[in-house]
């Protein structure tokens, strides 16, 4: 076998209960990370029901603990490419900038002559 990585598609028979409510294999669970109180996003497809996993963020909270608990499970949870982009902005020093300092990134980005990448205007 190849050093490639073998991925098992975990698949089992679930029945529609009362109230419609259908539950998760624990196999399919856990090869998704899908644990009590997460989202999913409900879709009909071909045909087919398909749940995927989302993330909500509701309202950050006001106290300044209660903030610091919020920023601190989000970044565990966050993705790894999220992680990876968090990470290059820090080593940038860009992770610091103020909306008003990217505004004006942006403003002078614009101003400068030549093409432009974007749609026409």
């Amino acid at each position: 076998m190849n050093s490639s990585t073998v991925h098992l598609i975990a698949m089992a028979i679930v029945t529609v209960k009362n109230k419609y409510q259908v539950v998760i294999p624990q196999a399919i669970r856990e090869q998704l990370g899908i644990s009590r109180g997460d989202v999913l996003e409900a879709k009909a497809e071909r045909g087919r029901l398909t749940y995927t996993p989302k993330a909500v963020i509701d309202r950050i909270p006001a106290g300044k603990a209660e903030r610091e608990r919020f920023f601190k499970k989000l970044s565990e949870q966050a993705p790894a490419w999220l992680k990876e982009t968090w990470a290059a902005s820090k080593r940038r020093g860009t992770d610091k900038l103020t909306m008003k300092q990217i505004d004006a990134e942006v403003a002078a980005v614009r101003r400068r002559p030549g093409k432009r990448s974007g749609p026409a205007r």
